[in-house]
């Protein structure tokens, strides 16, 4: 129903489709052609419920009831408002995740903040890098075949280097309570801005690893995306669900945010693709991604380059000449055969269609 409603409000369907990804969960309502262009441009990440937008969830929940819990003396006496605050943003995270489907981020999301709120209930602080094996091995527990997924591994991994590249405590600036608004602002884009690099450089060779291309656009897509998606239309999507009308100027900025997108995704080399690399360059790759993000010397972050490369041109085994390999791809029906030499390639039958977004030539031969 909330779905269908978001159509009803927005004419445009692929902005409705992308407004209702992010209010309910519903991903098949983006087209297949936005996803290519989110793919391209390395925004995929923003146009699912993430554990981006279950935390705002929960902060909004959790700073709402803050708010109302203070007009309640006889609440505050039996319970501390912060600890009211804390249960009712994790009880809104779980609400959200379960109506938006509960993927590996939501649930790896909600684990995270189950754990805080629990051990800062009992007086405990644990270090992050705990936190998030805690989360990771409760998501791994509760669906074994979450470890399957690349979004499990881009998940955790994400954070895990966020939390990993940090420096020394005590070395990164701090507010001071007299800062001025330009300097706090400074700082929190600086920090923006540094976030965004070890997301994009250390995500880089697993992304190559799943998917065998990087977005080579997607540094400059994310630092207009994430800000857009995150503090203007995912919270317009979610208040819509309570004012219809708001779903309007949240459609109006995805038809923006996509016209943007369009036109990186013109420039020249947007995406690198490259073949599926043997194991030792995978592992050469992934040392790679972790050096590069690291508070290392830069001596040692030299390195990164030579472990990147078999990643990104990985050596391709072809026949020999005069000899050829052929492959007969199982498409389900039909028949597809891939002919190799060591020069060329000849695919006979592209396979039938599934459904209008998905057909056996991009499931299967393409990554073929």
């Amino acid at each position: 129903d909330l779905r269908d409603a978001v159509y009803r409000h927005v004419p445009d369907a692929a902005a409705a489709g992308v407004l209702a990804a992010l209010a309910v969960g519903d991903q098949a309502a983006i087209e297949r052609d936005d996803w290519d262009l989110y793919r391209n441009t390395g925004v995929a990440h923003l146009m699912s419920i993430s554990g981006l937008h279950v935390t705002l969830f929960a902060w909004l929940v959790g700073g709402l009831v803050a708010r109302l819990w203070r007009l309640w003396p006889r609440g505050m006496l039996a319970v501390p408002t912060p600890l009211a605050a804390r249960w009712a943003g994790l009880a809104g995270a779980a609400a959200y995740a379960l109506l938006a489907g509960w993927g590996v981020p939501a649930q790896r999301t909600v684990g995270m903040i189950a754990v805080v709120v629990l051990l800062r209930s009992l007086g405990l602080r644990w270090p992050l890098p705990l936190v998030l094996l805690a989360a990771a091995l409760a998501v791994a527990l509760g669906d074994p075949w979450a470890l399957l997924q690349p979004g499990f591994w881009l998940s955790f991994v994400a954070v895990g280097l966020l939390v990993a590249s940090e420096p020394a405590r005590g070395a990164a600036p701090r507010d001071l309570p007299g800062a001025r608004w330009h300097e706090r602002l400074g700082r929190a884009v600086r920090g923006g801005l540094r976030t965004q690099v070890v997301a994009t450089v250390g995500l880089a060779p697993l992304t190559l690893i799943f998917f065998q291309q990087v977005s080579l656009v997607g540094f400059v897509a994310n630092l207009v995306a994430i800000p857009l998606v995150t503090l203007l239309i995912t919270p317009l999507a979610l208040l819509g669900l309570m004012l219809p009308p708001l779903w309007g100027l949240a459609g109006a900025l995805v038809q923006g945010l996509g016209s943007f997108l369009q036109l990186l995704a013109a420039w020249p080399l947007a995406v690198w693709t490259a073949a599926a690399a043997p194991p030792w360059a995978v592992a050469a790759g992934l040392l790679g991604g972790v050096l590069a993000v690291l508070p290392l010397p830069w001596r040692l972050r030299v390195l990164v380059v030579p472990l990147l490369l078999p990643l990104l041109w990985p050596p391709v085994e072809r026949p020999a000449e005069g000899r050829f390999e052929l492959v007969a791809a199982d498409i389900g029906q039909g028949t597809a055969v891939l002919v190799r030499t060591r020069r060329h390639l000849l695919l006979y039958d592209a396979g039938p269609r599934y459904s209008p977004e998905a057909d056996a030539a991009g499931r299967v031969l393409l990554p073929l």
